[in-house]
């Protein structure tokens, strides 16, 4: 770490000399604009060409390095994910059948549509406002699986077997809500990379984390769904105790996440590890009941694990808050 004399200029201004070095490196000259930007007892310096390729939002693609669909919806998901809004593609390969299985591809991108398509090229563009809130994102994600819950829960009280299409439905629209969410954070990341803002930092990476998680424990509920329709009827009724007790813990562990209340964490915590024991002794009977208790035991483990994110997120906030405290 370089350090660099204060220094007062006409009675009023204070000045800080740069590196020559870091000058030269930026080719900047004299006259040439500098960012500040302050935030608390931190400030931060950038030049102009560094802010401005902070904020690209666009790529032309000239040609693509492969054209099966596989290689192109991995492709098209990885740039949507770092926050690109628009994205050209250049290939005189493209034709009609190659843009309708890119329009497939997009369909599970929120915000993400094809705008213009020719032979050779297609341009598509993210629809959507980039300052939504990552947070209620995952919000809704934890809705998603509550109603997960409770239809599966209806359709075995009414004997429904049709109840695995809705399911479906929903753990899809928990993957392309947990997409959504991952393009957030990393647009979120290059604007919180200043020292001031790893706090903020931190908590954008721990929601990527419980986003994650709750898309684990949507596919749990939904093979749980596929297996539940296997069943016999007192298989069923035994696995029925188990998955509605999951269900009023996942209520729990989802106030304790959003409302950073650290006693609610550890009672569901504990509550998670007593089912996981409960789970581990109980996994004797046919194949589909075993398979639904595994389903139930993994959905279990990843609560857990966004129980242990809440207890941590709210000690930070308590530590937080204490040293605003002791500050005034």
């Amino acid at each position: 770490m370089e350090v660099r004399k204060l220094q007062l200029i006409g009675g009023s201004s204070y000045m800080v000399s740069l590196p020559k070095n870091w000058v030269k490196d930026n080719e900047l000259k004299q006259g040439d604009d500098i960012y500040l930007q302050v935030e608390d007892s931190v400030i931060t310096l950038y030049p102009k060409s560094f802010r401005e390729f902070s904020r690209i939002t666009s790529v032309h693609i000239e040609k693509l390095f492969r054209l099966d669909e596989k290689f192109v919806r991995r492709f098209i998901y990885a740039l949507y994910l770092q926050g690109i809004d628009e994205i050209v593609i250049s290939d005189d390969r493209i034709n009609a059948r190659m843009v309708s299985k890119i329009g497939e591809i997009v369909k599970d991108l929120i915000g993400m549509e094809i705008i213009d398509a020719t032979e050779g090229k297609v341009v598509l563009k993210c629809l959507t406002s980039t300052d939504f809130d990552v947070y209620g994102v995952v919000r809704r994600m934890s809705q998603i699986i509550q109603s997960m819950i409770e239809t599966i829960t209806e359709s075995i009280e009414k004997g429904d077997r049709e109840v695995v299409k809705d399911i479906e439905n929903l753990e899809k629209d928990s993957d392309r809500l947990y997409l959504l969410a991952v393009r957030q954070e990393h647009r979120l990341v290059r604007e919180f990379s200043s020292p001031s803002k790893w706090n903020e930092l931190r908590l954008i990476l721990g929601i990527r984390t419980v986003a994650k998680l709750i898309e684990e424990i949507a596919d749990s509920l939904y093979n749980f769904s596929t297996y539940a329709v296997e069943m016999t009827p007192e298989e069923l009724k035994k696995a029925r105790v188990y998955f509605e007790r999951l269900g009023k813990i996942f209520d729990s562990v989802a106030k304790a996440y959003f409302n950073s209340d650290v006693e609610l964490s550890e009672e569901t915590i504990e509550k998670l590890e007593e089912l996981e024991e409960l789970l581990l002794s109980n996994m004797e009977g046919g194949v589909y009941y075993r398979l639904a208790v595994e389903t139930i035991l993994s959905a279990c483990r990843h609560m857990k694990s966004i129980g242990e994110i809440a207890f941590n997120k709210s000690v930070r906030e308590s530590l937080r808050e204490m040293r605003k405290s002791a500050k005034t």
